[in-house]
């Protein structure tokens, strides 16, 4: 797979979420903090599956840390990382 730049890969998680996770009018940028905006964790598994189908890898539970899934662009940094 051609590795994407992370910038790109924050635009499709975001997109995804606000198309599939938020209500209508209630969007979040990449940088919005995932629990702030009510993405509990049902929710981000539903993500986690959205980034096992797009990039072809589960995130591991030992990497499942603030620092990589507290919002998307932190989590499209982590998979740009998996990815290179």
């Amino acid at each position: 797979m051609t590795a994407r730049p992370a910038t790109a890969i924050a635009e499709l998680l975001t997109g995804f979420v606000n198309r599939e996770i938020m209500a209508p009018g209630h969007a979040i940028a990449p940088d919005d903090r995932f629990d702030v905006a009510g993405v509990d964790s049902m929710a981000l598994l539903k993500v986690l599956l959205f980034v096992e189908q797009e990039f072809g890898f589960w995130v591991p539970d030992e990497d499942l840390v603030d620092a990589n899934v507290a919002s998307a662009t932190t989590l499209a940094r982590y998979v740009a990382a998996r990815l290179a």
